[in-house]
């Protein structure tokens, strides 16, 4: 008989009620008045852009935009200063990249006319395409490790997904699925490269995955209806949730270096789901804590949740740092959350209405988007100071 995994019912606070906040008081934790948004701008020909991933340095990678959906888009790098730099697509004219390293390497996928091909850039730009298999097509590349390893997923001369691991020196390995199934897709990756985190099938159901070492896959624990796991830190921490029934809510959880689970609280009996975990371990996301609103979700070091404070009108947390920041968006504009409790709006561009906060660095640099006066989309970011 299958174990049930308990999960501790701890208190569930909202961060403005857990504070006193004496407005213009001088108390020593004010936040730094936030600089930005500074405009990334786009390749020359295009007119939006958008910033996918951002490292301690500050350097960012993305895409510049143009025409009419779908757009064309263009893998592009910008310095810690802000320089655009278009990153080559040999074989092709479009690509995607979607992760850097701390070390200002960068890997997403060129497209050619008839595949997608997995592609590495160095610190300088410099691109190196994988060479696929016979037969295995549709090949894209989503996180790289500080060790220069990428991982992704192909379709297989079957047509069947499988994850893929990379080697600096040009190894390329099929990761593989569970025994019996046929799919499985690598998502994330420690920055030392030795543990992998996706998802792969068992029972016709979504199960989270992982890979260590370059051994083979092995199902995260509890072995439940169905489960996922797809962030990951630098150091191997892997967060998502689990189900224990197929009627039952979903249960947030994180799992340690070594593949330890670690319940997180979650007393409601609705829906959540888990979008960011910092290098400290404090994990963000989004449910019905409180329906019918769904509320921005932070949990601290001990696995405790808090709402954050959105005066009832919902808000959305996508990522979070060392120090607990949580960088999201609430009313339309990309929103900051600090842990004594306070709340800041990021602002917009002149003569836009909108942005949106997707990456935050333990050193303050939030990434994301905002509209121009023209309504465009463009990659900015802003320095909390």
């Amino acid at each position: 008989m299958r174990n049930r995994v308990p999960v501790a019912r701890r208190r569930v606070f909202s961060l403005v009620a857990a504070l006193v906040v004496v407005a213009g008081a001088a108390t020593g934790t004010a936040q730094a008045t936030p600089v930005g948004p500074v405009d990334l701008g786009t390749l020359p020909g295009d007119d939006e852009s958008t910033v996918l991933a951002v490292n301690e340095v500050g350097e960012m990678v993305g895409l510049s935009l143009a025409g009419p959906a779908p757009k064309r888009s263009h893998p592009v790098r910008w310095d810690a200063t802000g320089q655009i730099m278009a990153l080559p697509t040999p074989g092709g004219t479009e690509g995607q990249v979607r992760a850097i390293n701390g070390l200002g390497v960068s890997a997403g996928y060129v497209l050619t006319a008839t595949t997608a091909v997995p592609a590495r850039w160095d610190a300088a730009g410099q691109a190196t395409l994988l060479q696929l298999p016979p037969g295995y097509h549709n090949a894209t590349a989503w996180a790289i490790s500080d060790t220069d390893v990428v991982v992704g997923s192909w379709l297989t001369p079957d047509d069947r997904y499988h994850g893929f691991r990379w080697d600096p020196d040009g190894v390329v390995t099929d990761l593989g699925t569970l025994p019996g199934e046929t799919w499985s897709m690598a998502d994330g990756i420690s920055a030392d490269g030795t543990i992998v985190v996706g998802s792969a099938v068992r029972s016709a159901a979504n199960q989270a995955v992982r890979w260590v070492d370059g051994g083979p896959i092995t199902e995260l624990a509890p072995q439940s209806v169905s489960s996922g796991a797809s962030r990951i830190n630098g150091d191997g921490v892997a967060a998502g949730s689990f189900r224990v029934t197929s009627s039952g809510p979903p249960v947030p959880a994180k799992w340690d270096r070594d593949g330890v689970l670690h319940p997180l609280d979650w007393p409601s009996p609705h829906s959540v789901w888990i979008y960011g975990i910092g290098s400290t371990g404090y994990v963000v996301g989004s449910g019905y804590l409180n329906p019918p609103r769904r509320s921005a979700l932070i949990w601290d070091l001990d696995g405790d949740v808090a709402a954050l404070p959105d005066d009832g009108l919902g808000a959305d947390a996508e990522s979070v740092n060392a120090h607990g920041t949580v960088a999201g968006t609430f009313r339309s504009q990309a929103t900051v959350w600090f842990l004594d409790g306070e709340r800041r709006q990021l602002g917009t561009l002149p003569g836009g209405t909108r942005s949106q906060g997707y990456r935050i660095t333990d050193n303050g640099r939030v990434v994301g988007t905002a509209s121009n006066a023209a309504g465009k989309s463009r990659a900015v970011y802003w320095t909390l100071g």
